[in-house]
C-alpha cells in the first residue's frame, strides 16, 4: 500500500489503486472526492447515492449521529508558478517516486506516523445535535462564545473558548478531531486547481471563465450573500448574519468542487478552529505538528512539560509534538495582508522541509506572495498577520469578512482562550 516503500509487489500497487480511491481529474466530475478504500469503519454507512457518480451523494458517508462527512482519497501535487496540478494515488508508488517526479504529498495525508489514504472531513460545520457536535445540514453552527450556539451547550460542557473544539469534536467520538489546517489547506489547494482545470460551470458550479470570481463562493458579505455572487443566499441562524450549515443556495457554488458532493462553507460564515499551527505561550516561534503526532491524540490543554499531548504550552513542551517553522515574513503587522502579488508565485513548490510545510499549511512562501489587494487567483483571500502567544488558527472568515474570507483565508490573531461569536470548527477523522 501507500507509503510502504519500493519494495512493493505487483499485486500490491493494484492494492493502492482499488474501490475507487480516487481524486478525479480536475475540471471534471467527483473531482476533490471520492469512495472510502476498505471495509467501513464502525458507525460509518453509505448514503443514497454515495457510490454512483456524479450523485449529490457521491463519496459522502454518513456517521451514527447523523453526521454526513466527506471522503477525500489522498492524492500528490506540482505547484509550477501558480498553476497547480493534482494526481490521484495510483500514479505513483509512494512519495519517494512521486518526489522524483516534482510532485509531493500534501501534508494532510501524514497523521500519528502514517501515510493516510485519505480522510473524512465534516461536509458542513459542526452544530449541537442532542449534545453532539455533529455534520448536519441546515443546523445553527456552534460558536466559541455563549450568546452564539456556544460550545458548553454539548455534552460534558465543553469550555466557551477556541480550545474548546477539541473537547467538543469528541462528544461524537474518540475517534474525532477538531480539523486541522492542513485538511483545510489541502481542500483549499484542490479547488485551486479544479477551477484552473475546469472549462464551464457543468461540473464547477462557481467557476469563472474570466479569472475574477473562479473560487468557491460563500456567506461573507454581512447580509446573508455571497460578495462576489448575490444569487448566492444563505438561511440566517438568527444571530447577526450568520447562516444555518450548508443553507447556501446553489448550493453547489458553495463547496470546495462547485458540486453538491463536496465540502460546504469553506468561504465564510463561521471562521473555523484549526489544528497544526501553533505559537509556543513565550511568544517566540511558530510551530508546526510533527508527522509522527496524531491530531485525535491532541488535547485541549496547555503545558510545560517534557511529555503529553496538549496542544498548546511553552517551548519545552511544544518540541515534543511540533517543529519550529520559520515564516520571518508573518510579522506582527497586526492587520490583513492578502494572498497573492501580481504575477508572483504564492504558494512554495518544495517537496519537503520547511518551504513544504508552509505550503501543507496554506501559507504564502514568502514576503513576495502578499499585498495589500492579493490577487484573483487566491479570492483576494486575507492572512490576518500576528504574532500571538498560544496561537490557535482560524481558517475561512467569518459573514462579515466580504473579499477577505475564502479558503485561503487565515487569521493569527488569537490565542486558545480566545472566545467570539463567530468562531465555530468542523471536525475530521482518519482510519486507513
Amino acid at each position: 500500500m501507500l507509503g510502504l516503500g519500493l519494495g512493493l509487489g505487483f499485486d500490491q500497487r493494484l492494492i493502492a489503486a482499488d474501490a475507487g480511491n480516487d481524486i478525479g481529474l480536475a475540471g471534471g466530475v467527483d473531482f476533490g472526492v471520492g469512495l472510502y478504500p476498505a471495509s467501513l469503519p464502525a458507525g460509518f454507512s453509505e448514503m443514497t447515492g454515495t457510490t454512483t457518480s456524479g450523485h449529490d451523494n457521491y463519496g459522502n458517508y454518513q456517521y451514527s449521529d447523523g453526521s454526513v462527512m466527506v471522503w477525500v482519497p489522498v492524492f500528490y501535487y506540482k505547484i509550477v508558478g501558480n498553476a497547480v496540478t493534482i494526481k490521484p494515488e495510483s500514479a505513483y508508488v509512494d512519495e519517494t517516486a512521486a518526489n522524483a517526479d516534482g510532485f509531493a504529498l500534501h501534508r494532510a495525508f501524514k497523521d500519528g506516523g502514517a501515510t493516510k489514504r485519505g480522510f473524512f472531513v465534516d461536509k458542513y460545520q459542526c452544530s449541537n445535535n442532542l449534545g453532539i457536535a455533529s455534520s448536519i445540514k441546515n443546523g445553527n453552527p456552534l460558536s466559541s462564545a455563549a450568546t452564539h450556539n456556544p460550545f458548553a451547550g454539548l455534552t460534558g460542557t465543553p469550555a466557551n473558548a477556541y480550545y474548546g473544539a477539541l473537547d467538543a469534536a469528541k462528544t461524537r467520538g474518540s475517534q474525532f478531531a477538531c480539523n486541522s489546517r492542513f485538511i483545510h489547506t489541502a481542500l483549499a489547494l484542490l479547488s485551486l486547481a479544479h477551477g484552473q482545470g475546469a472549462s464551464g460551470t457543468t461540473y464547477c458550479a462557481w467557476y469563472d471563465g474570466a479569472g475574477a470570481t473562479n473560487y468557491p463562493k460563500g456567506n461573507n458579505n454581512n447580509a446573508l450573500h455571497d460578495t462576489d455572487d448575490a444569487t448566492v443566499v444563505y438561511t440566517t441562524d438568527g444571530y447577526s448574519n450568520c447562516g444555518k450549515t450548508g443553507s447556501g443556495s446553489p448550493f453547489p457554488r458553495t463547496t470546495h468542487n462547485g458540486q453538491a458532493s463536496g465540502v460546504a462553507d469553506l468561504n465564510g460564515n463561521m471562521w473555523e478552529i484549526s489544528l497544526g499551527l501553533v505559537r509556543d505561550s513565550g511568544n517566540s516561534n511558530f510551530y508546526a505538528l510533527k508527522e509522527s503526532v496524531a491530531i485525535a491524540d491532541l488535547t485541549s490543554g496547555t503545558s510545560t512539560s517534557a511529555s503529553g499531548n496538549e496542544a498548546w504550552g511553552n517551548t519545552t513542551h511544544l518540541a515534543t509534538l511540533y517543529d519550529v517553522l520559520t515564516a520571518a515574513h508573518i510579522t506582527n503587522l497586526f492587520a490583513w495582508d492578502n494572498y497573492g502579488n501580481g504575477a508572483n508565485q504564492v504558494l512554495s513548490e518544495a517537496l519537503s522541509g520547511n518551504d513544504y510545510l508552509l505550503t501543507g499549511l496554506g501559507l504564502p512562501k514568502d514576503a513576495t506572495a502578499q499585498s495589500a489587494a492579493g490577487t484573483n487567483l487566491f479570492g483576494a483571500d486575507g492572512l490576518f498577520e500576528a504574532l500571538s502567544a498560544d496561537l490557535c488558527v482560524l481558517s475561512g472568515g467569518s459573514w462579515p469578512h466580504a473579499a477577505r474570507a475564502g479558503v485561503w483565508a487565515a487569521g493569527l490573531i488569537d490565542g486558545r482562550s480566545s472566545s467570539r461569536g463567530g468562531v465555530g470548527f468542523r471536525a475530521a477523522c482518519y482510519f486507513v
